[in-house]
């Protein structure tokens, strides 16, 4: 049982992996809502910046195993007008695969697998697609070449089908609307607003409120930074699939004995999930940062401005492996190997 309190390879009510029905539980994460600041400076005494306080964060990394979590859009990647357009710089991906060679690291987005995977193009990696929904880690082969297999862990197997469904009726309903587009992200459905006239937002979410209030047992509705969502109902978040990935680790023991300190970075409402989740840690072995140039009601610990300044972080806390302040762990398996990792 991880920190989180998921099981590993069990599905979030419980009763394993699989099944065609959705979880009859549901989680109810507490989002702070109320502002607590009076400008941005105010708001970095309650989320320092992790760039001005690195010599803290380090203090509490030492002798540790840092594993590290990273949404997508906003985070390692620019928020831009076109979704399809939000390419990581190649500063950002060596950046990320610096750290992937050093510490467990994966990707926790509400896109797509397929379409994260397609943006990064790093298979050393552990992606999580749909908020979690579909995961995949790395294998190697015996040729030494590195690719992704799914986890067998299925948390809402049902979800796709119902999904294209959702997908085309958004689709069809939003035709009218300039500006308005949907992504198809498999377990999920995006439908963005971003380019819209501000009279216009309205129309919107009432096209994903009908599509949701059509299947209010398998169906609900999530927002995002000028974003609609349709996903499955089931209790499972960014947080839940935190979890999971650190169990399919096999890194226990040494949460256990609190000699693992989670990292998570994001920018948005969904993943103040994954925040809330680091919250349950032991002290000092969870940690969120927000990514943020505005402040905003957050759970997480630190804060960075935005994609550049987790950028310097990322290769800050590379750093600390090179030099042996930090433990360091190689998270490739063979494709005979029934374990995730391999110590360093």
């Amino acid at each position: 049982m991880l920190p989180g309190g998921v099981p590993i390879a069990a599905g979030a009510n419980g009763n394993g992996v699989g099944g065609d029905a959705p979880d009859d539980l549901e989680l109810q994460r507490p989002r702070p809502t109320e502002k607590y600041w009076s400008d941005y400076r105010d708001w970095q005494t309650h989320h320092p910046s992790a760039i001005e306080c690195f010599d803290r964060f380090r203090a509490a990394a030492v002798g540790k195993l840092l594993t590290v979590f990273l949404d997508y859009d906003g985070t390692i990647s620019p928020i831009v007008s076109q979704p399809d357009r939000a390419f990581m710089s190649d500063e950002m991906r060596a950046a990320v695969r610096r750290v992937a060679a050093l510490y467990p690291t994966a990707i926790i987005s509400g896109r797509s697998r397929e379409k994260v995977y397609d943006f990064v193009q790093i298979p050393e990696l552990y992606y999580a697609g749909s908020h979690g929904l579909d995961i995949a880690g790395p294998v190697a082969a015996e040729d030494g070449s590195v690719s992704l297999r799914e986890m067998e862990f299925q948390p809402a197997p049902w979800a796709p089908l119902v999904m294209d469904a959702v997908y085309s009726a958004c689709v069809e309903a939003i035709t009218d609307i300039p500006g308005a587009t949907v992504d198809h992200n498999k377990f999920c459905v995006s439908v963005h607003y971003r380019n819209c006239e501000s009279k216009d937002w309205g129309r919107v979410k009432a096209v994903v409120d009908k599509c949701v209030a059509e299947d209010p047992a398998r169906l609900k509705q999530a927002e995002g930074r000028k974003v609609f969502e349709v996903k499955p109902r089931v209790a499972w978040d960014k947080g839940k699939a935190l979890s999971y990935l650190l169990g399919s680790l096999g890194l226990e023991g040494k949460i256990a004995r609190g000699e693992v300190l989670s990292l998570y970075f994001g920018d948005d409402q969904t993943d103040e999930d994954a925040f809330h989740e680091l919250m349950g840690f032991k002290s000092n072995t969870g940690c969120g940062v927000i990514v943020s140039s505005v402040p905003k009601p957050s759970n997480a610990v630190y804060s960075l401005r935005d994609p550049a300044e987790v950028l310097t972080f990322l290769n800050s806390i590379a750093e600390l492996a090179e030099q042996g302040v930090t433990q360091g762990m190689r998270t490739v398996p063979s494709s005979g190997s029934s374990t995730a990792v391999n110590s360093m």
